[in-house]
């Protein structure tokens, strides 16, 4: 599959919000969009590169916050040498380590998550 059909799935599914588009759902004011640039370097939030910008996974906004989990993930993704853009595409496809679903519906789960997270980035073959 071509990564720019993977992003336009993603997309349709859960959004690929803008800097703006982030502070409306942190319900943040929307002049101050330097806070997303700060959350992103501060690996507080999911950002994959689409040529010279950000967008921000919708799946990681719930009820006016980030997922708790994000953060560790995005940790976790910097440990193993894993781009924020795999990381994305890992979350949001079918996982064996998940039986079949998609590690994106398992962000309630955070210690399973980075458990697996891990488990896929470090395998040896």
């Amino acid at each position: 599959m071509r990564i720019e059909t993977v992003w336009r799935e993603i997309e349709a599914t859960w959004g690929l919000l803008s800097p703006e588009e982030v502070l409306e759902a942190l319900n943040l004011p929307k002049t101050d969009v330097d806070v997303v640039s700060r959350m992103r370097a501060d690996g507080q939030l999911l950002a994959i590169e689409r040529g010279r910008a950000y967008a921000y996974p919708g799946f990681q906004f719930e009820s006016g916050h980030v997922a708790p989990v994000i953060p560790a993930l995005v940790e976790l993704a910097h440990e193993v040498a894993l781009s924020q853009n795999e990381l994305v595409v890992w979350l949001c496809f079918p996982s064996g380590y998940f039986g079949g679903d998609r590690p994106v519906e398992h962000l309630d789960e955070p210690d399973e998550l980075l458990e697996k997270a891990r488990a896929d980035a470090t395998v040896e073959w």
